[in-house]
């Protein structure tokens, strides 16, 4: 079944209607009508307002939508305008959005500040005092601009004890 069947399938727009029979409770010889054993019950449907489709919900279902392969034009209107009018709509769609689209693993950050090498000495690097990186003698960095230097030395308190020559060997 196509995902627009299951669409036109949920959402009829007819009113549900129950007649349950009561007949059992009826004496044999008695001929009752429809009126007299049954009830009628109709339900009608919420007309409740949906709160408006966001940007960013509309984009995580156009891309679960890429992503399951459906490129009907009519299809991604059509699922588009439910969600935009029916906020169990919504919620289903922005959920299966979530649930399946890939999340971008976030960028390792192995980068340290010159506040946490053991280099930094009054504002100043003692391994560009030294030579061992290509600076100036007297050079005074960013201190809290997060970067890799081959001169790092870590501080007792980094759980890394490597120095910056041995985490980052393609500096050097």
């Amino acid at each position: 079944m196509t995902l627009s069947a299951l669409i036109r399938k949920r959402d009829t727009g007819n009113p549900a209607t129950a007649i349950p029979a009561i007949s059992a409770t009826q004496s044999k010889g008695e001929a009752a009508t429809v009126a007299r054993i049954a009830t009628v019950a109709v339900a009608n449907p919420k007309e409740e307002k949906a709160a408006p489709l966001t940007a960013s919900e509309e984009t995580a279902i156009r891309a679960w939508l890429a992503l399951i392969e459906e490129t009907d034009p009519a299809t991604i209107a059509e699922v588009i305008g439910q969600c935009q009018r029916d906020a169990d709509a919504r919620d289903y769609f922005t959920g299966r959005a979530a649930a399946e689209l890939a999340k971008p693993a976030p960028f390792p950050d192995d980068r340290r500040t010159c506040d946490q090498c053991a280099n930094l000495i009054a504002r100043r690097c003692q391994a560009a005092k030294r030579g061992e990186i290509a600076a100036s003698r007297n050079y005074e960095p960013i201190r809290d601009l997060r970067r890799r230097c081959e001169g790092y030395a870590p501080r007792p308190e980094d759980t890394d004890r490597r120095p910056g020559r041995a985490r980052w060997p393609e500096l050097i």
